[in-house]
């Protein structure tokens, strides 16, 4: 992921500024991925949201590895054809109410491989609220040590 469609490099940040917030990443099987238009259920695969030890965002990582947020394709998921949801969401103005922005880029994917598993998943839109705790946050006030990951838990698979 990259603030700006055309630039690949590796010499500005991938999401720039103070743009700071979670990074996750989700799944869709679909017929086919070259016409699914995303309207499927999705099931979370990864995630990194805040790290208070430390001091880091998702985005954070995303910054240090050129725009690049490693997941695995969990070995048990079904075989065919899916598109992927990979999402940030910064949250420098998320104190407001609909402050949280959010960015996100859909690939095609084939799987392949002998397994079964296939998650339920959850629709976009709607799976987030303004109001929920991970959207609307205030990563700036005092005393903000713990952060919400919105959406499900990781699939388990």
């Amino acid at each position: 992921m990259h603030q700006q469609a055309n630039d690949r490099s590796c010499d500005k940040e991938a999401i720039g500024g103070n743009h700071y917030g979670p990074v996750m990443v989700y799944l869709s099987k679909v017929a086919d991925a070259t016409t699914a238009e995303g309207s499927s259920g999705f099931f979370k695969i990864g995630e990194y949201g805040y790290t208070p030890e430390d001091n880091v965002w998702g985005t954070d990582l995303l910054n240090e590895n050129c725009g690049k947020f490693e997941v695995t394709i969990p070995a048990s998921l079904s075989p065919g054809d899916y598109l992927l949801r990979a999402e940030a969401i910064a949250l420098h103005a998320a104190s407001q109410p609909n402050g949280a922005q959010f960015y996100m880029t859909c690939y095609q994917i084939r799987v392949t491989g002998g397994g079964s598993a296939l998650p339920a998943g959850v629709k976009f839109p709607g799976t987030y609220s303004a109001a929920d705790p991970g959207i609307q946050v205030d990563i700036w006030g005092n005393g903000f040590s713990q952060y919400t990951i919105p959406g499900p838990v990781i699939a388990s698979l």
